[in-house]
């Protein structure tokens, strides 16, 4: 299988080259072409409940696979949002952030994982994505990805996090003492502890809207 991501890191997309055999799966709705000749199968990985539970952190119930029947087959898939994505070797489990997970091998099982009271109070939602096993992984992100190699100890915005290696463990925390958390627009960070891979993304949603609030046209009720 060959693979490239183009037009990073603003728009970028991911164009693939499958074999007979070969195989992708990507989340519904992100293909943006492909060979014909693809066979394409929708599925819900990890049953009615795993679904349930990727639909109750806002993630799609179906992934799609597309499989080879010959030589050079290609597809093309890209994120909903604008931004960049980055592909990581996947040898264990890497945890992703809901919205961010593009596309994966076979190899590798995704499934909903339990983040904990804690990421709800973080802004980030109850239930992330495990992705676990060997192969390839594609996450996406809104602005550009930024790798850190965590040892030790980083402290992350928690609107700016993608993914990290399950190695890793976090607590959710106020950035500094009340007048930080209220005044500085900080608000709760993560703190990651160990060793493993971070990915975060340079730019954040909320923070777009926050921006753009003052410029929306606001209906006269008189």
């Amino acid at each position: 299988m060959q693979h490239e991501i183009r037009n990073k890191p603003d728009f970028a997309s991911l164009h693939v080259l499958l074999d007979e055999g070969e195989a992708v799966v990507t989340e519904a709705g992100a293909m943006m072409g492909m060979d014909p000749a693809l066979k394409m199968d929708t599925n819900m990985q990890g049953g009615i409940f795993g679904a349930a539970k990727r639909a109750l952190g806002g993630e799609s119930v179906f992934l799609n696979t597309y499989t080879g029947t010959g030589a050079g087959q290609r597809l093309d898939v890209a994120p909903s949002q604008p931004g960049d994505m980055e592909h990581i070797p996947v040898s264990g489990a890497v945890v992703v952030q809901r919205g961010s997970y593009l596309a994966s091998t076979p190899g590798i099982e995704v499934s909903a994982k339990w983040g904990g009271a804690k990421t709800f109070f973080g802004g980030e939602g109850l239930i992330m994505l495990r992705c676990e096993g060997q192969g390839d992984l594609w996450i996406s992100s809104y602005g550009a990805i930024h790798q850190v190699d965590v040892q030790g100890g980083y402290t992350v915005d928690t609107s700016h996090i993608v993914a990290f290696d399950e190695s890793l463990t976090f607590q959710v925390r106020k950035s500094g003492g009340l007048k930080s958390l209220f005044f500085s627009s900080e608000g709760l960070v993560c703190q990651f502890s160990g060793t493993g891979r971070l990915w975060i993304q340079t730019r954040n949603a909320p923070a777009l809207a926050g921006f753009l609030h003052p410029f929306r046209r606001v209906q006269n009720k008189n």
